[in-house]
């Protein structure tokens, strides 16, 4: 009997010390495979970390052809056609710009890539926001400029936070200040070479021009539905028509209402007397109202 209860107790023990041995390997080894497992993850976050900020192969450099020196070649030969195809002003315009524009901080930094000269970055802005369609993407206007996209990006977004601190500086028109008043005699002398003597008093011109929209608005959409079926914001424009300058202007407005109602929240509409004088008046279209002081065709 003790012989049997010895050999018993013997495998009893045994079992269990087997047992417990399996138990503290299987943990062992769940964590083991945790581990691995974590660092493997550890491996394929580090490997997209890399991927993405550094170049596993050498770049080559897209070809270039600038078309930027046409510029200046048809400011020396007259050629405004050409220039206003591109940039939509006149030369001393641009030059007008580039002079309010060139002290803002945002075209300086401390790199040791300097920026383009700011001339160069308004005329990549104006080329790019003065056409639509294909001929508006920022890959077309990089080719055109010779530049990157990326520097294209940085253009606009430079230009465009000037523009919006200097808007009072840049848009805006009054007969009492003396560079205006010299404006308005050279904008009268153009109408007048251009027509008559009697037509001279009609030194601005407004229309209206749609901002397409991508898609129907989820929230009034049918408002934004224009003449054209097309869904758009409606903007009317206020322009001394030698040079094309804006001198007063209204945006944001559905693409569904008339051109006439739009013209009425203007603010040469409410103060006309502000812009004009005696004699002075608007050219239009036949869409805007008939008044003494906005001229339009005989219907």
């Amino acid at each position: 009997m003790s012989s049997d209860s010895s050999l018993s107790d013997f495998t009893v023990d045994t079992l269990m010390s087997l047992l417990e041995t399996s138990e503290a390997s299987f943990i062992a080894g769940l964590m083991l495979n945790h581990q691995i497992l974590s660092f493997e993850n550890t491996i394929i976050a580090l490997t997209d970390e890399v991927e993405k900020s550094r170049y596993l192969a050498a770049c080559t450099k897209a070809p270039r052809a600038p078309q930027l020196q046409l510029l200046k070649e048809w400011c020396l030969n007259n050629d405004l056609k050409k220039f206003h195809r591109k940039l939509h002003v006149d030369p001393d315009v641009f030059a007008s710009l580039v002079a309010k524009l060139e002290n803002h901080p945002v075209f300086s930094n401390n790199s040791n890539n300097p920026q383009l000269p700011v001339s160069v970055q308004l005329a990549i802005f104006l080329n790019g926001v003065g056409h639509h369609g294909n001929g508006a993407t920022t890959e077309d206007v990089a080719e055109w400029a010779g530049v990157s996209i990326g520097t294209v990006y940085n253009c606009y977004r430079r230009v465009m936070i000037t523009l919006l601190q200097l808007h009072d500086d840049v848009i805006h028109f009054d007969p009492m200040e003396l560079e205006d008043q010299e404006e308005q005699d050279r904008v009268k002398r153009w109408v007048e070479s251009h027509s008559c003597s009697e037509w001279r008093g009609g030194f601005l011109c407004i229309d209206g021009s749609p901002f397409n929209l991508f898609q129907k608005l989820g929230w009034h959409g049918e408002g934004f539905y224009d003449r054209k079926s097309r869904y758009s914001l409606s903007a009317q424009v206020i322009i001394l028509p030698h040079n094309l300058r804006i001198v007063d202007y209204v945006i944001g407005v559905p693409g569904s209402l008339h051109d006439s109602n739009v013209f009425s929240r203007t603010c040469i509409y409410h103060h006309p007397e502000t812009f004009l004088g005696a004699d002075e008046w608007i050219w239009a279209d036949s869409a805007y109202p008939s008044l003494p002081w906005c001229v339009v065709p005989f219907k």
